[in-house]
């Protein structure tokens, strides 16, 4: 089982074609009691997405269409500094290497675009690349 947001467990429940006053009443239980918390929730995907090497933009993305505010999604993605995201994009750069028989310059421009639909700041990217093409 995973953690999930209360958007989430609201949709799903809702899905099941529950009462919505029902719903609304089990999840504030469910939060009173600790069963379900978004800080909870939203520390376990961060983590998750960052050993998926995905970057802060997607995940804060990501967490803003599953109900999570901004102020807890930037307190969970503050735990990783500006080094951790650069580690995790070399990382995907070095696990997507389809790209290494095409020339360079096609190649770089490739992989800015996967690291950018990756969720990484441009800075970030130029970066990666660099260390990169080093090796």
């Amino acid at each position: 089982m995973r953690e999930h947001s209360r958007k989430e467990l609201i949709d799903k429940l809702s899905r099941k074609d529950f009462d919505m006053d029902s719903i609304l009443r089990c999840v504030d239980e469910f939060s009173m009691k600790d069963l379900q918390s978004d800080d909870r929730y939203t520390e376990s995907y961060v983590r998750s997405k960052y050993n998926d090497h995905k970057g802060p933009n997607f995940i804060s993305a990501s967490l803003r269409s599953k109900g999570i505010d901004a102020d807890t999604a930037d307190k969970a993605l503050s735990f990783y500094d500006c080094k951790d995201w650069e580690k995790t994009a070399i990382a995907a750069l070095e696990k997507k290497t389809i790209y290494r028989n095409i020339e360079p310059v096609k190649c770089k421009i490739k992989q800015k675009m996967f690291l950018s639909g990756r969720g990484f700041s441009y800075k970030t990217i130029e970066y990666a690349l660099n260390e990169y093409w080093k090796k």
